[in-house]
């Protein structure tokens, strides 16, 4: 071994290495949709637009009326994946709350909104021909991501729609947390643009 391989060794020894996070944008050639995903260490979170009329449809499938159902989708609706990827199951679970993102929208931050938010919405509706069906209801919950989970090592992950309460085409920045070991870990996507309604 040279000198200069044992003080390499020794400089990392007491300064390791940070692993920079990757944001990689992509468009679909296919359908023009939009995909930003975030890898820093275990953690890889993807976004993918969905349009509009996508959404719609998916959820007058499921017993939300016409109208219902473009509330949600006007709303920028994303797909999202998240997954540990550590292969070593002795390595960390990571923790993901909903409730601790922001988007930064014209220099103002706010909450994404939360599946809470919406079930808290219906529940003030006082009209009975505007109330959202409770099947409808459990029909959201289960599509849409989880405000809270855990995933553990090994290559546990899940996916579910986000809505973050904006307009279609409106462009916002995403504060995104997460914990590992305790510790709470932060990075920002950038000019993640909410799908068209085309």
């Amino acid at each position: 071994m040279t000198s200069k391989t044992i003080l390499f060794l020794s400089f990392f020894q007491f300064f390791p290495i940070i692993l920079l996070a990757q944001v990689v944008h992509e468009v679909d050639e296919s359908t023009k949709l939009e995909t930003w995903k975030l890898i820093q260490s275990d953690l890889e979170l993807q976004l993918v637009q969905r349009l509009p009329d996508q959404t719609r449809g998916f959820f007058q499938g499921r017993g939300f009326t016409k109208q219902q159902a473009n509330d949600i989708a006007t709303q920028c609706v994303l797909q999202s994946i998240v997954k540990n990827t550590a292969s070593d199951k002795n390595n960390s679970a990571i923790s993901v709350s909903l409730k601790e993102w922001h988007v930064k929208v014209d220099g103002q931050l706010r909450r994404i909104k939360l599946k809470e938010d919406w079930a808290k919405q219906w529940s003030l509706i006082q009209d009975d021909n505007l109330k959202v069906k409770k099947s409808a209801q459990i029909a959201f919950r289960w599509a849409t991501f989880p405000s809270e989970q855990i995933f553990q090592p090994g290559g546990d992950y899940n996916w579910g729609m986000i809505s973050f309460g904006l307009k279609p085409g409106e462009k916002f920045d995403l504060h995104v947390f997460w914990k590992v070991d305790n510790q709470l870990k932060n990075e920002w996507i950038k000019d993640i643009e909410c799908p068209k309604d085309l």
